[in-house]
C-alpha cells in the first residue's frame, strides 16, 4: 500500500511538472496548468509584479466569466454567500472585474498559485452548468445531506501536508467510540484531474491525521454514471465512494 501511494504521489507531482507551459505575454506571465475545466480546456493563472517582494495571481476573469456564459446569475444572496464562502476556503479574493486572485510573496507562491487553482476548480466544479434546473451547489446538498440527518460535522478544515501545501477538505466527522474519524470530499463533477488531485492531498496530509481515518469520496451521479476507472482508483487507495443517489445508505455509519 505504501509502495503504491509512493508511486502515485510521485507520478502525481511529475505530471505536473511535465504538463505547466509558462509564456510571457505584455508584461505578465501565463501559466498554462494540467487541469480542466468543464469544456476539457486547460485552467491558466496570470501573474505579475506588484513590486519588487510581491506577485499578483489572477484567472483574468475566466471562471466567473465563463459560468454567466452558462446561466449563472450571482445576484441572489445565497449564491453570493455559497460563492464567497467557497472562495474564502482558499484565502481567495474576487475582484469587481470578476477575477478570483491572492497575492503572494516568494516564500509563498506555491501555496498561494496551489489555492488560486484549488478555488478555480471548486467553482468551476459546483456552479457547474445546471443552475435553471438545480436549486443549490452540490457542496450545499451535501451539507443540507449531513444537516438533515443530524450528523455533526466540522465543515471547510485545512489540514497541512508533508510538502507543505494546505489541503481543504469538505466535511471532517470527528471519531466516536464506535468508528474513526471521517473525511468528506464532495466531488461534483468525478474526472480523473479531481481525483487524482484528491488522493494527492489525502496522502499528503496522512501525518497530520489518525491513522485510521476514511476517506468519503462524495460523487454526484445525478447527471452522469461515474467512470469503472475512477471506481477502480479510489478502491484501490481505500477511498470510500459515496455516490449522491445512494446516500441514504451511508446515514448509519456517518452517524455512528
Amino acid at each position: 500500500m505504501d509502495t503504491n501511494i509512493n508511486k502515485l504521489v510521485s507520478s502525481y507531482l511529475n505530471w505536473l511538472k511535465s504538463n505547466i507551459i509558462v509564456k510571457r505575454i505584455n508584461g505578465h506571465f501565463e501559466i498554462t496548468t494540467p487541469f480542466l475545466d468543464r469544456y476539457n480546456d486547460h485552467l491558466q493563472i496570470y501573474i505579475r509584479n506588484l513590486d519588487d517582494e510581491r506577485f499578483l495571481l489572477t484567472d483574468d476573469g475566466y471562471i466567473i466569466s465563463e459560468l454567466k456564459m452558462s446561466g449563472l446569475d450571482l445576484h441572489s444572496k445565497k449564491r453570493r454567500e455559497i460563492l464567497e464562502e467557497l472562495l474564502n476556503g482558499y484565502h481567495v479574493k474576487k475582484n469587481n472585474y470578476d477575477e478570483l486572485y491572492v497575492e503572494a510573496a516568494l516564500a509563498d507562491f506555491p501555496q498561494k498559485k496551489h489555492f488560486l487553482l484549488q478555488a478555480m476548480m471548486a467553482v468551476d466544479d459546483m456552479f457547474l452548468t445546471t443552475w435553471k434546473t438545480v436549486s443549490g451547489l452540490f457542496y450545499e446538498d451535501v451539507k443540507n445531506f449531513l444537516n438533515i440527518n443530524k450528523i455533526h460535522y466540522k465543515s471547510e478544515v485545512k489540514i497541512v501536508g508533508r510538502t507543505g501545501f494546505t489541503h481543504n477538505f469538505d466535511f471532517v466527522i470527528p471519531s466516536s467510540k464506535k468508528t474513526p474519524e471521517r473525511v468528506l470530499k464532495a466531488i461534483n463533477n468525478p474526472v480523473k484531474e479531481k481525483v487524482t488531485n484528491l488522493l494527492f492531498s489525502w496522502d499528503d496530509t496522512r501525518p497530520a491525521r489518525k491513522e485510521e481515518s476514511i476517506l468519503y469520496a462524495v460523487l454526484n451521479d445525478s447527471k452522469k454514471k461515474i467512470s469503472l476507472d475512477i471506481v477502480s482508483a479510489l478502491e484501490e487507495y481505500k477511498v470510500k465512494i459515496l455516490r449522491w443517489s445512494k446516500r441514504q445508505d451511508f446515514v448509519s455509519e456517518l452517524s455512528a
